[in-house]
């Protein structure tokens, strides 16, 4: 078993932590932004001092390999992102590039043969945090983006289209960017749970089984905006009030269904008029629905539906809803988890098989190749945030099992 470079490794997390950090901690690093270039300079300078080679997309996706192993196999791709939320924290994604990078050298320095290249993607806006969409790169990679979205604008108005030219890329060759099923071996990542299930459990290693469907949609309730002190309550249409029995309606629901994994979650709220001296008259809220099966979701989602319409009914309003995105399920491969958690074994590493909540680029990876994730510990289950923490000891674990995954897939054909 390979190990990597550990105080190597943790220094490059620090490094990479003081590019956008803030003063409470966290990291701010919008995608397609000066500071997410400079994140990926630094990247691609470390790689060039070890001799590796970098180049950029035309969806900004940084791909750093090794020149010297020229073999015409399809690659195994590792990698994550670097872009953050507003404030984040310091593991979200860079653990995985950085752990990337690090088994890319310990290959080399190894000199462990190969019978396939391996390549590490820095995948171009995967949080969302300035183009909606989200999991823009890997998106691109599969041939997912559409043009229309090209259009869409950051909160200063800046399309998607022209944040890729400001850093000297053409847009129009997207199409060029995607890849068709066979044209890479397996995909793996690395990341923080983001959740509390291994840190409460005190295990060491996630083996992702696969990543949750999520499916939104905007409701509206209409009842009648009044004068609050003139208005006796057996005659109100209060279209808050209304909301609020539907937004508990979603969470008894979910928590009494069958789907012991499934989530629902509102979000965002917004009352109209928004007076304290007048009766509610709009309200609009966000409805969200997570699960690993797309059954559990379709079933939730007629469930929850069907009870905001019966609230609405007894309470003398309207609702309505839009169905406003969708992101399938995504199972990952059988033989992967199997590598990761025969590696997790053979380096002593606790481990347990669990799903993924969050979303995450290797679900549209898992589209064209067998890919896999690994997940280590999120102290408290603590993400987006400068608490954000995963103790040294979990970095280097994970990473020494992304290591010898890599390996292992790229080891043979």
């Amino acid at each position: 078993m390979l190990k990597i470079n550990s105080d190597r490794f943790l220094q490059s997390l620090r490094d990479l932590s003081t590019i956008g950090a803030t003063p409470e901690g966290g990291v701010t690093r919008y995608a397609l932004t000066d500071i997410d270039w400079q994140a990926r300079e630094w990247l691609k300078q470390q790689a060039a001092s070890y001799g590796f080679t970098s180049h950029l997309d035309a969806a900004g996706n940084l791909f750093i390999y090794d020149p010297e192993i020229d073999v015409a196999s399809p690659p195994v791709l590792v990698g994550s992102h670097v872009d953050t939320v507003p404030n984040g924290g310091r593991y979200d994604g860079a653990l995985g590039v950085l752990a990337g990078l690090e088994s890319l050298i310990s290959l080399k320095e190894a000199g462990a043969p190969l019978a396939r290249p391996v390549k590490l993607a820095v995948w171009t806006e995967e949080e969302g945090s300035r183009f909606r969409g989200g999991l823009v790169g890997s998106r691109a990679f599969i041939g997912e983006v559409p043009e229309v979205e090209l259009n869409d604008t950051d909160a200063q108005g800046v399309t998607l289209a022209e944040a890729l030219r400001q850093w000297g890329l053409q847009p129009e060759e997207l199409p060029q960017v995607a890849s068709k099923p066979g044209q890479v071996h397996a995909y793996v990542e690395l990341h923080i749970e983001q959740g509390a299930k291994l840190d409460f459990a005190n295990e060491q290693i996630g083996v992702v089984t696969g990543i949750v469907g999520i499916r939104r949609y905007d409701v509206v309730v209409m009842g009648q905006a009044n004068h609050a002190g003139t208005t006796p309550m057996d005659m109100r249409r209060d279209a808050l009030v209304a909301a609020a029995q539907m937004i508990l309606a979603v969470e008894q629901t979910v928590k009494k269904s069958q789907y012991t994994e499934a989530v629902g979650t509102v979000g965002r709220i917004n009352v109209e008029p928004g007076g304290v001296n007048v009766i509610p008259g709009k309200v609009e809220f966000s409805l969200e629905i997570r699960d690993l099966d797309i059954a559990a979701m379709d079933a939730l989602s007629e469930q929850i539906l069907q009870q905001l319409q019966e609230i609405a009914l007894v309470r003398g309003v309207e609702v309505s809803f839009e169905h406003t995105a969708e992101v399938k399920p995504a199972p990952l491969a059988p033989a992967v988890q199997q590598i990761i958690s025969s590696v997790a074994e053979d380096l002593g590493y606790s481990w347990r098989q669990m799903p993924s909540g969050a979303g995450h680029d290797a679900q549209h990876l898992a589209r064209i190749c067998p890919t896999g994730m690994i997940f280590v510990p999120s102290v408290k289950g603590i993400s987006h945030s400068p608490q954000e923490f995963t103790p040294d000891e979990d970095c280097v674990r994970g990473a020494n099992v992304l290591l010898n995954t890599i390996l292992r897939l790229a080891g043979s054909l």
